[in-house]
């Protein structure tokens, strides 16, 4: 068997068996179940011609069209920020939810305590609609978080309107890298699993 061919199926066949890897399998023959890690391979993508140059801006311009591995920095949530938010009648924690396209982040606990809109110094009001968020707390930032804007975030009890939250993440997270692995210029069809980050065929 070759050590690679120039056919993008979804069933990663023909992908490096070195380097065969997805953001959810990993079947390398040299680094096993690990190689879809940052520290070897992260994420294998067959990318033709003319997805390379329809590389969108969640991913680096590879060097070459072929088989390109794609590395997506993470790292814990180190700020948070709100605004607004109403009917924030309990103290509590946030619950969050890494949406992005990795998808691997967790871990994260964040605390809440609440305020009087109008006056601040005061934990709540007897009207709900004036209690809002005070302080928040990161008790701990997580891991594995990729982009600051594809988290959701909400309360662990009731609340009138939530507010918007501002999100800033540590570690290489936003950052992704490319390296084309195998150069060659005849890739052909498209397993859609890449198409966040290379659209087209």
């Amino acid at each position: 068997m070759s050590l690679w061919g120039n056919i993008d199926y979804r069933t990663s066949n023909l992908k490096p068996v070195f380097a065969n890897t997805t953001n959810a399998s990993s079947n390398s023959t040299i680094n096993g179940t690990s190689a879809n890690t940052n520290k070897f391979y992260g994420v294998v993508a067959g990318v033709s011609s003319t997805e390379t140059e329809r590389s969108n801006t969640l991913a680096q311009h590879p060097t070459h069209a072929g088989w390109v591995s794609l590395k997506v920095g993470t790292g814990p949530i180190t700020g948070i920020s709100v605004s607004g938010g109403t009917g924030i009648n309990a103290a509590g924690y946030l619950t969050i939810t890494d949406t992005s396209v990795l998808g691997q982040g967790t871990l994260a606990n964040i605390s809440f305590t609440t305020a009087n809109a109008q006056n601040t110094l005061e934990s709540y009001s007897t009207n709900s609609t004036l209690n809002t968020f005070g302080t928040l707390t990161i008790v701990n930032g997580g891991s594995l978080y990729s982009n600051a804007s594809a988290i959701t975030i909400r309360t662990n009890g009731s609340n009138t309107s939530l507010g918007t939250f501002t999100v800033t993440l540590g570690g290489r997270a936003g950052r992704i890298q490319t390296e084309t692995l195998v150069a060659m210029g005849s890739i052909t069809l498209d397993d859609p699993r890449d198409n966040v980050y290379y659209t087209g065929i």
